[in-house]
């Protein structure tokens, strides 16, 4: 979904004080205590410390909820290990924060692939099998995931904080705020998908240049027996090979290994920019269905909207562009460099405005506490309700046809 509604425009408003602040990576205490960075292979690789007893207290809740997925170590052994498949790209502590009952959770979601709505738990939603999959000798293939699970713990608190005295002034909380929005604008599938095509692109060109000639191709392979990248009996029909580069029937995969490598460099990256951005936090008033998120939260875009939907994209470090992240149904945040930190109650127009960008952000999904959130697009007359998103975007792409 691309972002072409209008947005709020803050004003210099003052608010409170900003306090000096150091960003904080997680990660940065995560590597001093779990990580250590190798090459393996020839491939720079994440290490973990070996897991934790599998019967651990953490472990036997993952086990009782069912988010894992348990087996025996041996026909002798009671022993249980416990491996997470499920991996949530958008953390599920993150997502609670927009049900109507914790005790009971349940999101209202809108799949704009299916063209369907229906409600279900936050463990359900925003979540791929092996996200976080790691392939490193002598560690469990879900230690990164586990990582990740003892960050997210931290980030709960945080969130319970901020939401309950509805203010990002403490810095503690604010900062795991940060992180976390961080981590998601650049730990998803949509980056991936993307990365994945730009190495297709490129492989694929590859490819198409090693097999130009019947010359150059007998050149590569004998380049390729002599560093022992193939056997020495490897199959060298030139003719059979041209026409599978040819016919282009082939997909090109990047390892999740490779993916989560270039995650967390990003990550250390983009991150002190967050720091440096002044937040306003917006309330949307206590009881009502406020603000909606989306499998793809951290909404980054130009400040200018004349500038939106061009050919040069918006970055983490460049000025005169905004930030856009809903913190709970009650909160959310907007981010700037030219900005200032203040905290305000939030009308209803604006709530409909940002409602509008995130869903138009989404990936696929978009989670709100219930069907009758706000929602104003460009080509709306008037404010929207969440039952009618569905029938509003299929009305459009008639018009547009």
């Amino acid at each position: 979904m691309n972002c072409v509604s209008p947005l709020p425009v803050l004003g210099p408003d003052s608010g409170f004080a900003a306090q000096p602040r150091r960003p904080q990576g997680f990660l940065k205490k995560v590597r001093g205590e779990l990580f250590r960075w190798g090459h393996i292979g020839g491939i720079e690789r994440i290490q973990i410390r070996r897991r934790r007893h599998p019967l651990s207290p953490d472990n036997e809740t993952a086990c009782r909820s069912g988010q894992s997925h348990c087996h025996r170590l041996s026909s002798t052994d009671s022993e249980l290990i416990v491996t997470a498949r499920r991996h949530h790209y958008v953390p599920q502590c993150y997502l609670r924060g927009f049900v109507l009952d914790r005790d009971k959770p349940q999101l209202f979601v809108i799949d704009g692939k299916d063209q369907r709505t229906f409600c279900t738990a936050p463990a359900n939603v925003a979540a791929e099998r092996d996200f976080h999959r790691i392939e490193v000798d002598d560690y469990p293939p879900d230690a990164l995931e586990n990582a990740f699970s003892g960050f997210e713990t931290e980030v709960s608190q945080a969130l319970h904080r901020i939401i309950t005295t509805r203010s990002i002034k403490n810095d503690d909380a604010r900062a795991y705020l940060l992180n976390l929005m961080a981590l998601m604008a650049i730990k998803n599938p949509r980056h991936r998908e993307g990365w994945r095509t730009a190495q297709e692109q490129l492989w694929k060109r590859v490819l198409d240049l090693a097999t130009a000639t019947p010359e150059r191709w007998a050149s590569q392979i004998r380049l390729a027996k002599a560093a022992g990248d193939i056997d020495a009996d490897a199959d060298e029909d030139y003719q059979r090979m041209r026409e599978f580069v040819e016919v282009d029937q082939y997909r090109i995969n990047v390892p999740t290994g490779r993916h989560l490598e270039m995650e967390m460099k990003a990550f250390e990256t983009v991150l002190p920019f967050f720091f440096h951005r002044r937040w306003v936090l917006f309330r949307a008033p206590v009881g009502t269905a406020g603000f909606v998120t989306s499998d793809h939260p951290v909404c980054l875009m130009w400040s200018d909207p004349e500038q939106r939907g061009k050919f040069h994209p918006p970055g983490h470090g460049l000025r005169r562009t905004q930030i856009l992240f809903p913190i709970s149904n009650e909160l959310a945040v907007m981010g700037a460099f030219e900005s200032h930190d203040e905290e305000r109650d939030a009308p209803d127009w604006l709530i409909a405005q940002f409602n509008a960008t995130v869903a138009l952000h989404a990936d696929r999904q978009i989670y709100a506490r219930d069907s009758n959130f706000m929602y104003r697009m460009a080509h709306n007359e008037r404010i929207m309700r969440g039952d009618e998103f569905l029938a509003d975007q299929e009305s459009l792409r008639l018009v547009d046809s």
